[in-house]
């Protein structure tokens, strides 16, 4: 099997969210633009997520490669039942599974996560751990490759403060659980994204649907 180069360009799960806005940023800053992945597991926002993505991928110079897998969403639903913003509560294991065929084909040295410290209360496979697993088994399958959490010891806030003074603009990014034409401004990761920019004592520019309370 070939060896990945290590100066092979990255491979970026790009949500079009804080974090993963924020690392596409920090490295077009640091000269080394990934390759953009984003993928379409059935989750509600998925047509937001990806306006977003396209935006952010233009902005910085990327070309994005999207995945539609939503087909999914109606497999792993039980009839009656009320599926919220994460059908696939494991995700990312097979959003992981998919990079490293992708990582293989497009020869990528590494698969770029954009966990946060916070997320790691969300379950096994937002945890440092769990990455360092899948990066030991993407390098056993394809030898040289490596899943990478840069951002996962930091908390949103921490995230948006060193990423503002790139000039990004976080008005290309979405959070909200919703698929409206503007954020909700109540969905728990709206909240969290209010709560993070004031933390941050950074302006909020997003235009929220509802005021805060």
């Amino acid at each position: 099997m070939e060896t990945i180069r290590s100066e092979s360009p990255d491979l970026l799960l790009l949500s079009g969210g804080i974090e993963s806005s924020a690392l596409l940023a920090q490295r077009h800053a640091a000269g080394q633009v990934p390759r953009a992945v984003w993928v379409d597991y059935g989750q509600r926002n998925a047509a937001r997520e990806w306006a977003a993505v396209e935006q952010l991928a233009g902005v910085y110079g990327t070309a994005p490669i999207a995945l539609n897998l939503r087909s999914l969403r109606s497999a792993f639903t039980r009839r009656n039942d009320w599926v919220g913003h994460v059908p696939l509560p494991q995700r990312n294991l097979l959003v992981l599974a998919l990079a490293v065929n992708l990582a293989q084909h497009h020869g990528a040295g590494r698969i770029l996560l954009a966990l946060n410290r916070e997320d790691q209360g969300h379950g096994p496979g937002s945890r440092a751990d769990f990455v360092e697993q899948v990066s030991a088994l993407a390098a056993t399958l394809v030898p040289g490759l490596r899943v990478a959490a840069p951002l996962i010891g930091q908390s949103k806030a921490e995230i948006i403060a060193a990423t503002d003074p790139l000039g990004i603009d976080w008005c290309r990014t979405w959070s909200c659980l919703l698929a409206q034409s503007r954020q909700c401004g109540r969905c728990p990761q709206c909240q969290a994204r209010r709560a993070a920019f004031a933390s941050a004592g950074i302006p909020d520019p997003t235009d929220y649907r509802e005021a805060p309370r």
